[in-house]
């Protein structure tokens, strides 16, 4: 599964939010005699088919847990980076203390990578304080059977960028060598800000390096492609002249002739709201092509007649053909979104090849009610808050965003399986104040509040060809809202997130929210978590409770026959106090979905445990 807040120099400030803090059924038959044992445990039975919304068809599920992992005060992320036949890895973040003061303290980043064996018990775990002393952790990727480490290097003295990369030892977690220096750029100022992004390409054979490395006037891209010992088999510079503003990357591809993808969303600045505020909004993709040696050879034209592209996601078939799937509007200012398209790309000539649609009425999505007895005072405080945000116009609303979560290729016949979920950002704060009678002074907080709403999957499925055969959707709403604050007396958290663009990394908020998928004997198997009282196949425009308290929500399997598109949903596990399942982090092996369970207490300690669930 493809997926899709790390720093990035290419998205507009709007877009980088954060940046600055971060049914039921029961049968009610008369009975007038007895029930006998046998009897009553048929009833039962049935009566629990019921409740699960299908008879016992489709996919089953075998759920198994780990014992709680300790780990320490201030994980702020966790990500799983690999599964191999010998255990699962995954990485911890944890907010340290660099330096306090009087009225605040500093913090960074510490990174740990933790090994788990199949009965999810402790391998190892491996902090890296002396490996990437000077140094800032990128990530950990997989390619083949082997496991690496990249990190980079701001020399603001020297004004130079460098990237380095090296392999663990999958049995300690140590480095097998010192790390190497995979490249250096040279910084035009000490205030530019550099990023990159390491992917697996070409079935896993070789990493893709795309490195920002623009400056204050222009766009500008290094682009390699390495072999698993680090060795450069293509190397370029690639120029855009446009204001880096205004544009953020979205996709970079290196095709099988050779040639350089480009995938960009350009934006233009308005002023929105009752205080006149700046901001910046999408106004048109852009993409362009390239040879190796970073010359442009086309521009590539995405709109067609009465269509207008407003989301986009580059796609690499079996047979090394490029598609672009994702959302138009029929309407140039693309404030409504009215389809689903899939076009073939020819890169060689810079055009469009095919292209295949699939209308969409929006107005059918998204329907929701609010369940009044899941909300505690605590709920309804944080919903008094938000309104008041919104009246007082203080709160950061982003449109919604049709993100296109997974791209799957069926080996039956190659056809191409897309999910694509409805998802909006939003943030506010406000401030509180109390008097300390110990020290006989006044206390400020500010609180700082990040909505994310998850609403409809959209399932599309497409040819070999890209010809779009069928579109579901599979109604659903989830709202999680993730809390920090600092006071005047220190000891706020920095959140930082950033999900657009190229080099995001997606980060660990929200945590319960979204879903994680996979194909299996010609179905596609979607896990989420939902309100407990959603647990019938609602079809295209039916409402659905939206699940808040994730705490009571259950873990749902959705299957989706690919033949047909008909669907059927099973209970996987009722989350609780607990533990509570985040499907969203899960990574997929096979007919295998390792998640974990997690609480994050960004004060306290975060309490995990780990889940294998085996779909048959």
């Amino acid at each position: 599964m493809n997926r899709e807040p790390a720093k990035t120099n290419s998205a507009p400030m709007a877009h980088r939010f954060a940046k600055e803090n971060f049914l039921n059924y029961f049968s009610t038959n008369r009975i007038t005699k007895p029930l006998t044992n046998n009897f009553m445990k048929r009833f039962i039975l049935f009566s629990i088919c019921l409740y699960s919304g299908v008879i016992l068809l489709g996919q089953s599920y075998k759920i198994t847990w780990g014992d709680e992992i300790k780990l320490k005060k201030g994980t702020a992320d966790l990500d799983i980076v690999n599964a191999d036949n010998s255990g699962l890895y995954f990485t911890e973040a944890r907010l340290r203390m660099k330096s306090y003061f009087v009225v605040g303290a500093t913090y960074g980043t510490s990174y740990k990578l933790f090994k788990v064996d199949k009965n999810f018990s402790e391998v190892f775990d491996k902090e890296y304080k002396k490996e990437l002393k000077g140094l800032d952790f990128n990530s950990f990727q997989p390619l083949e059977n082997d496991l690496f480490l990249f990190a980079s290097d701001y020399n603001k003295k020297e004004k130079e960028f460098k990237v380095y990369g090296g392999k663990v030892d999958k049995n300690s977690g140590s480095l097998s060598g010192d790390l190497t220096e995979l490249g250096s750029y040279s910084l035009e100022s000490k205030r530019d800000d550099y990023d990159m992004k390491m992917t697996p390409i070409q079935n896993g054979k070789s990493f893709l390096m795309v490195t920002n490395i623009s400056g204050a006037d222009r766009v500008s891209l290094g682009v390699s492609v390495l072999d698993k010992n680090f060795k450069k088999i293509e190397n370029t510079v690639i120029n855009l002249t446009i204001d880096p503003k205004h544009y953020s990357l979205q996709d970079v591809r290196f095709t099988s002739n050779n040639k350089i993808v480009l995938l960009g969303k350009e934006y233009e600045e308005v002023t929105v709201g009752k205080k006149k505020r700046k901001r910046t909004v999408f106004k048109r993709y852009l993409m362009s092509i390239y040879n190796n040696k970073g010359q442009k050879e086309n521009d590539v034209s995405l709109n067609s007649g009465e269509r207008f592209v407003i989301s986009g996601k580059l796609i690499e078939s079996p047979t090394g053909e490029l598609l672009l799937a994702g959302f138009y509007s029929n309407a140039s200012k693309k404030e409504d979104l009215n389809g689903f398209f899939i076009n073939k790309i020819d890169p060689e000539k810079g055009v469009l090849t095919l292209s295949s649609y699939k209308e969409i009425n929006t107005s059918m999505l998204g329907k929701t009610f609010d369940d009044p007895s899941d909300e505690d005072d605590e709920t309804k405080a944080d919903k008094k808050q938000a309104e008041k945000a919104k009246e007082d116009d203080d709160q950061d609303d982003f449109p919604n965003d049709f993100i296109i979560k997974s791209v799957d290729i069926n080996p039956a016949d190659n056809s191409i399986i897309i999910t694509s979920e409805v998802s909006q950002y939003s943030s506010y704060s406000y401030s509180t104040s109390s008097y300390n009678n110990i020290t006989k002074t006044w206390e400020y907080r500010t609180t700082y509040v990040h909505r994310f709403t998850n609403r409809d999957i959209l399932v599309v499925n497409a040819d070999k060809d890209g010809n779009i055969k069928w579109l579901n959707d599979i109604p659903k709403s989830q709202l999680e809202e993730i809390r920090n604050s600092n006071s005047q007396t220190g000891g706020g958290i920095y959140f930082a997130s950033d999900f657009t663009g190229y080099f995001a990394s997606a980060g660990g908020m929200p945590y319960y929210s979204s879903y994680t998928s996979l194909l299996h004997d010609n179905n596609l198997v979607i896990l989420m978590n939902d309100h407990t009282s959603n647990n019938v196949i609602a079809q295209y425009g039916d409402r659905v409770k939206t699940v808040i308290n994730f705490k009571k929500s259950t873990t749902y399997g959705i299957s989706v026959d690919l033949s047909t598109g008909k669907m059927t949903r099973k209970i996987v596990y009722q989350n609780s106090d607990d533990a509570i399942l985040t499907p969203r982090h899960a990574m997929v092996v096979d007919n295998e979905i390792y998640l974990p369970s997690m609480r994050m207490h960004m004060l306290g300690k975060t309490e995990l445990k780990f889940a294998k669930i085996v779909v048959h």
